[in-house]
């Protein structure tokens, strides 16, 4: 969720002097009493907007942690934000009183884009978000579909390969836009069938939908100034745009169940039976007694679509990124690979269980590059107490996975460097018994796919290096790769990646 967009000056001055009409009206009403969070000083109203503009809004909130501490407070218009910035503190939020911060905020896109709350990202914390995370963790990602998954990946790896193999010799490829198509197969094949419409019938393609979702689900100036935020979402044409991205993505949606309800499930084996035949057999009842509405259907194939996707493809993008720009790591990463996987005859004989340096590099680029910088927000349920501070209910949780990824502190002088030795004595699951780094979040609300989705990357990094060297553009030098990122709620390349494949004997 990006509460910080960069708004236009007009409308800054606008929310000021909105501000000093109904400043007596927003007043805390918190005990007087109550010992709360530092808190860098603030305009009325407007809070602390004014301190996280014109830079990324991850690093402006890592710079104020370092002068108010690793928890502190900050206001953007009615909303209150806890600002967590170490491992003791993510600790607190995402393990100790987990059951307190489990929860999610409102936010006008995520309602529309979830149905009304059905998903599993957005959704409050409640018995029906529990049943929902269970479905997609049992029938999704997990041992069900092991074999559909496998298969899907070894093919569209293949795919991938011999495209590159044809590609002509000592040209560059895009390997962003190659990264994300293969990511876009993999999911889509296992969610809706190896025959789903990769394009809508109408409209926009199914990648414009998706990046413009991800865009909307950051959030919207009516999210954080509710008395006046409303009719600049709606003369700044936001509200529209919510609506046609809704409506797009819904008839999209709408699409792919109507073909899979055309299927015959009775002649479908378990083992070719993709997610959505699944989820339609579930909306008569499953074991435990719950039945699938339709929006819940829609829910978790928006949640796939917006969430399945994105994230994997740039950790694979900025794991070859942080790859080539480093020589020695390739150097030392081919070496490992080429040996484990000496005379395979094709991609599906790759095999990562003991690749142990590529297992570090993977965690390296995970820790460099949390796809979402500061997670998706907690919201805390009740009144509780943090490292001795009061915290409200309804108080919005931001986690800065990014800086406590790259805190000297926690990981040493070398932080901002890449190095996956450190990961040599470095114990513990991600984001479980350690909070030092966080590219799944923690706790109930963690990512589904933490446990599936690193070694989906390690099989398809492990192919890219074995049959392939790869260099940098022409005229260009490793060390002069360009890592400049940009976005929210997801940290993207500022360029795409561009780089030399030259087959290997």
């Amino acid at each position: 969720m990006d509460i910080f967009n960069e708004w236009p000056i007009t409308t800054t001055l606008l929310l000021s002097i909105f501000s000093i009409l109904v400043y007596n009206i927003l007043r805390s009403n918190m005990p007087s009493k109550a010992k709360l969070p530092p808190s860098p000083p603030k305009l009325p109203i407007l809070g602390n907007l004014h301190q996280l503009l014109g830079k990324p809004r991850h690093e402006a909130l890592w710079q104020l942690s370092k002068q108010y501490g690793p928890i502190m407070q900050i206001h953007i218009g009615s909303k209150h934000f806890l600002i967590i910035s170490s491992p003791a503190m993510a600790k607190q939020i995402m393990k100790t009183q987990d059951h307190i911060f489990c929860s999610r905020t409102y936010l006008k896109a995520s309602e529309q884009l979830t149905y009304n709350f059905k998903d599993i990202a957005f959704s409050p914390h409640s018995a029906h978000w529990r049943e929902m995370r269970k479905i997609l963790v049992s029938e999704f990602l997990g041992p069900k579909r092991a074999k559909l998954s496998k298969r899907v990946l070894v093919t569209e790896t293949e795919s991938m390969i011999r495209a590159l193999s044809l590609h002509p010799p000592n040209t560059e490829v895009n390997l962003s836009s190659m990264l994300f198509e293969i990511v876009k197969q993999m999911v889509c094949k296992v969610a809706f069938g190896t025959n789903y419409r990769q394009q809508p019938l109408k409209g926009p393609s199914l990648d414009a939908m998706i990046d413009e979702a991800n865009e909307l689900l950051n959030g919207s100036i009516g999210d954080s100034f509710p008395y006046i935020g409303f009719l600049i979402d709606q003369f700044s044409g936001w509200n529209r745009r919510l609506d046609d991205g809704f409506r797009n993505l819904d008839a999209y949606i709408d699409t792919i169940i109507n073909d899979h309800l055309k299927d015959n499930l009775e002649e479908i084996s378990e083992e070719d039976k993709d997610f959505v035949h699944t989820l339609l057999d579930m909306s008569k009842e499953n074991a435990s007694g719950y039945r699938l509405t339709n929006a819940d259907l829609k829910a978790l194939v928006m949640d796939v679509l917006t969430g399945g996707i994105d994230s994997t493809v740039l950790t694979l993008t900025w794991l070859m990124s942080e790859i080539m720009k480093n020589p020695r790591v390739m150097q030392k990463l081919q070496s490992e690979i080429r040996n484990c996987a000496r005379g395979i005859q094709s991609v599906q004989d790759m095999n990562t269980t003991k690749m142990t340096y590529l297992k570090m590099v993977v965690k390296e680029s995970l820790r460099l590059h949390t796809p979402a910088p500061y997670l998706i927000p907690h919201v805390s349920l009740s009144h509780t107490q943090v490292s001795g501070y009061d915290v409200f209910p309804s108080t919005i949780v931001l986690i800065n996975a990014w800086g406590i990824a790259r805190d000297p502190s926690v990981w040493g002088e070398n932080a901002a460097e890449f190095y996956p030795e450190r990961f040599e004595n470095h114990d513990g699951d991600i984001g479980w018994d350690r909070f030092d780094m966080l590219p799944f979040g923690g706790g109930r609300r963690s990512c589904p796919a933490k446990n599936t989705a690193p070694a989906n990357v390690e099989f398809v990094i492990a192919n890219l290096l074995y049959w392939f060297d790869w260099g940098p553009p022409s005229g260009m030098k490793s060390e002069d790769l360009n890592m400049e990122n940009k976005g929210i709620p997801v940290l993207k390349r500022k360029v795409p990646l561009r780089l030399v494949p030259t087959k290997h004997n």
